[in-house]
């Protein structure tokens, strides 16, 4: 059964953008069948139309349901064509002479050698039976690549990779996320099940009267994975007047635009400032007593500590004030309006990106049920308006389905964010949740559309994980940082070359190639057909299916659920304009108003049924670094910690708004945000002056970890004491494949910890919590090579 929140959690994106070029020939086709005209494509900034003229993809049409334009959209036939594709299937060249005896610590140097398609995949079969024969299944390793793919139904690269491995025994994997696995983890323990979960839009727009917002930045984050209707949700709040209070370190984009009233925060300070707001609830008898008591659990456990009567130690708007830098007037105000106002708490990722990350949202959460407004319109929490189309009315429509990856017989996959711990300690053993989890010896690792050199913390750890593996396999479409530090290198045709279907809120797509694979690029499918044909088992690989009979497959089970819609028989699809469009639904849903009205019979997900202040789950596990209730527990790095004496700046990494994390770095776009060609760094006016810092300066970022260089933006829009470097910028070491190496162009990653982690509850990254220093740059200004071709 689909219910709403599997729904939510299973949406693929849509949109489309806004460059105006001369109307072309309406036309749908695949590669080839189109030379002047247009064809529509699906990808992970959404669905829109490729414009070609002269058999070349010259721009971008938007489709006509787009709920919001994104110039970033334009850039499409710069990414098809970009400078940095992989070309051929190249091999680092002292691997192609030594194999699994080669100099692991010359990965990254960019010495490449061009071998035939037949050369590299024979090799890839190679070291795979030679890794299964001398060590097991458990040391072939599937890394991560979700974000290459998230749009995709046939072509989910870790679904067909997974699939393709579990064919040949299985291998080691993974579980979880970078982005929201914390709140993923703590909220079903104590709340609801799902931090997409969300009252719709009309609700909201009708009923509230205040949005506190909460570490997010939603103009930015409803623009990826969507059709940016939430986009333009968020622009209404403004049109229609609802209060906005934005809770963040930094003056986002959205504070800016929708005129929010800003409230500075310090980073990992979430948790001290939820618990002021609470105190204040509670001894100006502004809490709702009857909501405590009807629906929730443990309050009376968990008074004594926020009383201070059980640790000597009141948490008062003073004392969250210390810690915070937020006023305690101010904290002492929000609290009164949000007890006496409508208010919908809109939280972001960012609060449990941070050590002890599952805290920030438990406090959130307490924090509503203490106003008492959970369950009503416009009143609650949520942890998913600000991303993709979240909040949005579910359309009565079909999932449509994608690639299965079929069962991995190797058990006990570990947290993704233990990732560089995993390669450099086989046979560990940690802990997540009350299991054991033991690591596994990985010698070969293989990643199709991953870029772990961006996505994981501490660059320098992971350059030293990298080294482990004996094998290190990348199929990709661009030589991002990760593609450089591999052993063999396969060039895949891009998700604009090749065939899948696209759903987004309320459409259906078809997603054509619309161009042929380019240079000597093979698709996904087309490279893993083969070397399961080697390998011996492609009839169970592809069971007898071409991609356009996968693609039928998936199209014709949706077309027998749909309901509401008579959808066309699938060749008339494909060959039309390729759009479905689905009713709404009618934008009345109120998230747990079913159980504000019967918590018996329509229970949250706890144990209990309630939402619980303390957590009989929890206190079980007996984890000192993720207590039974919600604690201010102070981080590894902050502020307040001795390190700041040393590195006083705490660092943030938001995701950018300019491209999607390492996704379209390699662009065009590039050059109308960076400074002296380096990623932006947002600098406090104040921190930058005691620098002899000036806008437009080269600077250099640097802690224990690693140094980077960045472009500086100085401004007042950023809290004294806070620094800004957003994340996905692709690493350019000055000395390649050196640890320790000069990042020349910004990657925040140098900066950030990868040990320890959020607790032994979810392990989950901490990409939040860093700090570091920054000083003029007085070198020369070393030019960028993160986005020139290799070999």
């Amino acid at each position: 059964m689909i219910t709403r929140s599997t729904f939510i959690r299973s949406l693929i994106p849509g949109a489309v953008s806004a460059a105006l070029l001369p109307h072309l020939a309406r036309a749908a086709s695949g590669a080839g069948g189109v030379t002047d005209g247009r064809v529509l494509v699906n990808t992970s900034l959404g669905p829109m139309f490729l414009v070609k003229k002269g058999g070349q993809v010259v721009g971008i049409e938007q489709l006509k349901q787009d709920g919001a334009p994104w110039k970033l959209l334009g850039d499409m036939p710069d990414r098809l064509y970009n400078k940095a594709r992989v070309k051929a299937p190249m091999v680092r060249r002292d691997f192609l002479a030594k194999r699994d005896k080669s100099n692991r610590a010359d990965r990254g140097s960019r010495d490449f050698v061009e071998v035939s398609w037949d050369d590299a995949l024979k090799l890839v079969a190679d070291e795979m039976t030679r890794v299964k024969t001398k060590y097991g299944n458990a040391s072939l390793h599937r890394g991560k690549s979700s974000w290459a793919s998230n749009h995709a139904h046939f072509y989910r690269t870790e679904a067909l990779l997974q699939r393709f491995l579990n064919g040949f025994g299985g291998s080691s994997t993974f579980f979880g996320n970078y982005s929201n696995q914390a709140v993923s983890e703590i909220l079903p323990a104590v709340a609801w099940s799902s931090p997409g979960a969300a009252s719709d839009w009309p609700v909201i727009h009708a009923n509230a009267k205040l949005i506190v917002l909460w570490g997010a930045n939603p103009l930015a984050t409803t623009r990826i994975l969507s059709g940016r209707y939430a986009t333009k949700a968020w622009y209404e709040v403004k049109a229609r007047g609802i209060e906005v209070i934005a809770i963040d370190p930094m003056k986002s984009e959205t504070i800016k635009e929708l005129g929010c009233e800003w409230v500075p925060i310090r980073p990992n300070t979430d948790v001290a400032l939820a618990l002021g707001l609470m105190h204040t609830l509670l001894t100006e008898n502004l809490h709702d007593a009857k909501f405590i008591e009807d629906y929730t659990r443990g309050f009376k456990d968990f008074q004594p500590y926020l009383t201070g009567t059980e640790d000597g130690t009141p948490k008062t708007a003073e004392w969250a004030s210390g810690i915070t830098g937020v006023p305690a007037e101010t904290i002492r105000g929000l609290a009164r309006k949000m007890a006496k106002t409508r208010t919908t708490i809109a939280s972001g990722w960012s609060t449990q990106r941070q050590h002890h990350g599952e805290q920030a949202p438990w406090a959130i959460v307490a924090l509503g049920a203490m106003l008492g407004q959970i369950g009503l319109p416009g009143g609650g929490v949520s942890f998913g308006l600000h991303y993709a189309d979240g909040g949005l009315p579910r359309a009565a429509m079909p999932v449509v389905g994608g690639t299965s990856p079929g069962s991995n017989p190797i058990p006990d996959p570990f947290p993704i964010a233990c990732l560089s711990d995993a390669y450099l300690n086989p046979g560990k053993t940690i802990e997540c949740k009350g299991r054991k989890i033991t690591y596994p010896d990985i010698q070969l690792v293989y990643t199709s559309g991953g870029n772990q050199f961006t996505h994981h913390q501490d660059t320098n750890r992971v350059i030293e994980a990298f080294r482990k593996p004996e094998t290190i396999i990348v199929q990709d479409p661009w030589w991002t940082p990760s593609a450089r530090f591999a052993d063999i290198v396969l060039p895949a045709a891009s998700d604009l070359e090749r065939n899948d279907l696209g759903q987004m809120l309320n459409l259906i797509t078809a997603s054509h190639a619309a161009v042929d694979p380019q240079f000597k690029s093979r698709t996904d499918y087309d490279i893993l057909t083969e070397l399961s044909d080697r390998l011996g088992y492609k009839q169970t690989y592809t069971e007898g299916r071409s991609e356009m009979d996968w693609v039928r497959f998936f199209y014709d089970a949706a077309k027998a659920q749909s309901k509401t819609v008579k959808m066309p028989d699938f060749d008339e699809f494909w060959a039309g304009e390729g759009i479905i469009e689905f009713p709404m639904g009618k934008g009345d849903f109120v998230h747990l108003a079913d159980f504000r009205e019967d918590p018996l019979l329509k229970p949250v997900s706890t144990a209990s049924g309630l939402i619980e202040f303390v957590s009989p789950y929890v206190r079980k596990l007996g984890y000192d670094d993720c207590p039974a209730h919600p604690t201010w527990l102070e981080p590894v790095e902050w502020k307040g910690s001795k390190a700041a004496e040393k590195f006083p700046l705490q660092l943030v990494s938001p995701h950018p708004p300019f491209r999607l994390h390492s996704q379209m770095c390699n662009t065009k776009t590039r050059t109308t945000y960076t400074v002296a060609d380096r990623e932006p760094v947002v600098i406090n006016a104040d921190d930058a002056k005691a620098r002899g810092i000036a806008d437009g300066d080269i600077v250099r970022l640097f802690n224990d970890r690693g140094q980077v260089l960045a472009g500086a933006v100085v401004t007042p829009d950023i809290l004294a004491g806070t620094i800004c470097l957003h994340e996905g910028a692709w690493y350019d070491p000055a000395e390649p494949g050196k640890q320790g190496a000069l990042d020349k162009y910004g990657s925040p990653n140098l900066l950030t910890l990868d040990v320890p982690l959020t607790s032994r509850f979810a392990q989950a990254t901490i990409a939040g919590t860093a700090i570091c220093d920054v000083e003029k740059w007085k070198g020369e200004a070393l030019p960028v090579t993160a986005f020139d071709a290799v070999g």
